[in-house]
């Protein structure tokens, strides 16, 4: 492993540390603290529309003139950013993602054509981006390249997320019952832990290898991290 490498994984290393310092310290404050910081609109929800933002602005700055060819990427970025910001449910009757959306008679017709619209290129861009970028992704992986074990971290953020997304809801059906205090301590790990997804990547943007402008792909731009 290279100088550079190790330096990378250190720095992945440290945000780990932090996020776990900040879920461990957050669950020990009082409850009327942690729905301030928790909130939706608080602060650790500001700063994960804010990161998703830096995450676009590094990509832009990092690809130049490239992005172009990778304009899912950034867009798949802005649609995390808007989620955050529950803009899928606040600009449509029932939501984006909602199958009502499209089968209720309550949502008109034309806002129902402007979401399909939307949904389409959402997952032409999530389906292109995994079609040009799953197999370099492995590759770095397997190569030990720290920006690829940013990405990792941050799909392993959301997933978390995912998971523990209303787990008392979710396990109810199964008859099992969680504590209040183990709901709560989901709860924070949940919300701390959504701000892990735009910091780690932003790590890799900032960790992925710097190509020149006569590059043939963005995938395919010199190793460093």
């Amino acid at each position: 492993m290279t100088s550079s490498q190790r330096q990378g994984w250190t720095l992945l290393l440290t945000l780990g540390l932090a996020f776990a310092m900040q879920m461990f310290t957050v669950n020990t404050l009082p409850v009327t603290t942690q729905e301030t910081l928790l909130a939706e609109g608080g602060f650790y929800e500001s700063l994960s529309v804010v990161g998703y933002g830096l995450c676009i602005a590094a990509l832009i700055w990092t690809l130049r003139g490239a992005v172009l060819r990778v304009w899912y990427l950034p867009l798949v970025l802005a649609v995390m950013a808007a989620r955050e910001l529950d803009l899928d449910k606040s600009l449509f009757t029932r939501g984006l993602f909602k199958a009502r959306q499209y089968t209720g008679d309550d949502v008109p017709l034309g806002e129902r054509l402007i979401a399909a619209l939307i949904l389409v290129i959402i997952i032409c861009a999530i389906l292109l981006m995994l079609w040009r970028h799953v197999r370099p992704f492995f590759a770095a992986l397997f190569q030990g390249r720290a920006w690829a074990g940013a990405v990792l971290l941050g799909i392993g953020f959301t997933i978390l997320y995912k998971l523990l997304d209303g787990i008392a809801r979710k396990l109810a059906p199964l008859g099992i019952e969680i504590s209040a205090d183990a709901e709560r301590t989901a709860f924070v790990v949940e919300e701390i832990g959504e701000l892990g997804i735009p910091v780690m990547f932003l790590a890799a943007i900032l960790l992925w290898p710097g190509a020149p402008p006569a590059t043939a792909h963005p995938t395919n731009r010199a190793h460093r991290a």
